[in-house]
């Protein structure tokens, strides 16, 4: 019965509060996941990353290191600035003002009277009413600033992408730069085997030849990679802002990825959940274009201030030579009324309502042209797929096809150049399947960040 009342008690009011909070908030992330209302998320062994520790480490490095989110952070915290002005246009004023003088009075039936006098004014200002123009004037500021967010957030995406891309290529061009090496090996291998033929009289001059040319061909290709792979590098920390030597070795884990991993085929199609920066920013433009129709309607309309101040004058006193300083305090109410502009405020509007057509009417285009390429991208994910499962079959058949020649060669019933010729197809094939892969997790991580949950536009 004890036991009973304590589990009573530990769901208590509060308790029980508590625990239907928490699963509630369980049932709705699980009906967002039903749903992929979150977005597509690759999942952690599909992402390059997870295989590379320079390429992950370069990418949480680079909003820190990268220079090319400078121009973007500069504009956001410029945008910062003007919203901040904006804001202050409601607020109020406060000033000072002091006069220094050095007159000199052509008085009646007197000579010129000259004196010093200092006065000094203390004014208070602050917009009262002005038909929301302060208050647009300040959203589209506002929006502004969302723009800035939104463009530093996106090209802080597209950015993981490139730097990501850059460094596959790189990786493909490391394991291109390998096999030539063992390619040139096996070309001067067959070059020898050539020549002792030759000087045994079971070979000729155009084999020595050919030997030889393909010697040399294969050092040219290996001299172009490299410098390709120079330029992929300068280019890399360009990018990325990372200047240490990188580790482009492919791993076990990825060669296992690369022949053996299942790729993904039940990829959504989430057309509905596109977060298109382009689109992003029409939105808000649009969203401008209102404020402005706002500002331009308020134009001619009476506007009213509040204003007070404290200030010090000077007259002179009646039938006396002498003069009276004062000291005035003024609390009242101002109102401008701007009557008529010459059309001024109603182009305006009209210009601001035109500007919002033609953005609604861009807007409906790139929504279109979003789909395409969503569908597009999809396509040459399947058309990639399809490659991939290729590929390694061909692997297979020329992996057995290199081992057969192999043993025809040390029994001599294939040439050097044939078994040269087999080497160099075993070769293709696996830097084929080493690209189709790199290809498919580059395009599965576009993929991902463009109909990825569109809240992350707007973090910061």
């Amino acid at each position: 019965m004890c036991r009973t009342f304590q589990i009573v008690r530990l769901l208590s009011l509060p308790h029980y509060r508590i625990l239907r909070s928490l699963l509630l908030y369980v049932f709705i992330f699980q009906v967002f996941a039903w749903f992929n209302l979150f977005g597509y998320q690759i999942p952690l062994e599909e992402r390059a990353e997870s295989y590379f520790f320079d390429l992950n480490t370069t990418l949480r490095e680079l909003e820190l290191k990268s220079p090319v989110l400078s121009d973007q952070q500069y504009d956001f915290e410029i945008a910062e600035m003007y919203q901040s002005i904006a804001r202050s246009e409601q607020g109020f004023k406060f000033g000072v003002n002091v006069y220094g003088q050095s007159i000199h009075e052509d008085r009646p039936n007197e000579s010129f009277y000259h004196r010093y006098r200092a006065l000094n004014q203390v004014y208070l200002r602050k917009p009262i009413f002005h038909w929301g123009a302060l208050e647009a004037e300040e959203e589209i500021a506002r929006l502004n600033k969302d723009r800035s967010l939104q463009n530093l957030n996106l090209r802080k995406r597209t950015l993981e992408s490139e730097v990501t891309a850059v460094f596959l290529e790189l990786v493909v061009l490391e394991f291109r730069i390998e096999l030539a090496l063992n390619q040139i090996d096996l070309a001067k291998q067959n070059l020898s085997a050539v020549e002792e033929n030759l000087r045994l009289g079971r070979g000729t001059l155009l084999s020595l030849d050919e030997a030889k040319a393909e010697l040399i061909s294969r050092e040219i290709a290996l001299s172009e990679t490299r410098s390709l792979q120079k330029r992929k590098q300068t280019y890399f920390s360009s990018l990325s802002g990372n200047k240490r030597s990188l580790n482009l070795e492919i791993s076990d884990q990825f060669k296992d990825f690369c022949l053996t991993y299942e790729m993904p085929s039940d990829i959504p199609i989430q057309v509905a959940s596109v977060s298109s920066g382009e689109i992003e920013d029409l939105k808000i433009q649009s969203k401008i274009q209102d404020q402005s129709i706002v500002i331009a309607e308020a134009n001619l309309k009476p506007k009213l201030n509040f204003t007070s101040a404290y200030f010090q004058d000077q007259i002179d006193i009646a039938e006396s030579g002498t003069n009276l300083d004062r000291n005035n305090l003024i609390v009242g109410v101002e109102a401008n009324w701007a009557i008529w502009d010459s059309g001024k405020s109603k182009a305006q509007k009209r210009a601001a309502l035109l500007r919002k057509s033609k953005i609604e009417g861009s807007m409906g285009e790139k929504i279109e042209q979003t789909r395409s390429q969503l569908q597009g991208t999809l396509q040459e994910l399947d058309s990639l797929k399809e490659r991939i499962a290729l590929g390694r079959k061909l692997i297979q058949v020329a992996q057995s096809r290199f081992e057969k020649s192999k043993l025809e060669l040390d029994l001599n019933r294939v040439s050097p150049m044939s078994h040269f010729a087999v080497s160099i197809a075993l070769d293709s094939a696996q830097l084929n399947n080493l690209e189709y892969v790199c290809r498919f997790l580059v395009l599965l991580d576009q993929y991902e960040k463009s109909v990825s949950f569109s809240g992350y536009l707007g973090s910061h």
